[in-house]
């Protein structure tokens, strides 16, 4: 019996609002209720409500600004390549269509600028921000009994 309570750990830390010592940490409480399932023809994860709640912050990601500022100059590079095609094909009578051109030609530079400093604004969320909340979410732990969540830094 003696070699048993040696073995028993106790938890040195106590809710703050109930006084409860049934706290666990939030990445294992996260980790203990999902669950990974795979089939011939399916496959996914099955969370608790509780395991939801607990979820880890997730960092920015690059698709979207790629997407939708690439389909912009793409659009905008398209129809200058189809203005200049126009005037080398017809070289008399499309010189009207040099500021529209140019118009086009600015605007993707434009939006190569706004993808450049979109790309710049979530590498640094990812860096600076998302590097602070995922500690924070390493240090954070909840009172299976009441819910109270508490940041204990150890």
């Amino acid at each position: 019996m003696a070699a048993f309570l040696q073995h028993v750990q106790h938890n040195p830390y106590r809710c703050d609002q109930c006084g409860a010592p049934n706290i666990v940490a939030v990445p294992l409480l996260y980790q203990q209720e999902t669950r990974t399932y795979s089939g011939t023809f399916h496959h996914g994860i099955s969370q608790t409500y509780s395991a939801q709640a607990v979820a880890p912050p997730l960092p920015r990601g690059y698709g979207r600004p790629l997407f939708l500022w690439g389909f912009a100059i793409y659009f905008d590079c398209f129809w200058a390549y189809a203005g200049f095609s126009a005037i080398h094909k017809h070289l008399g009578p499309a010189t009207s269509f040099i500021t529209p051109i140019v118009f086009f030609l600015l605007l993707a530079l434009a939006c190569i600028g706004g993808l450049m400093l979109n790309l710049r604004r979530i590498s640094r969320y990812n860096r600076e921000v998302y590097s602070r909340l995922l500690w924070d979410w390493q240090h954070t732990y909840m009172c299976r009994r009441c819910g109270t969540f508490s940041l204990i830094a150890s």
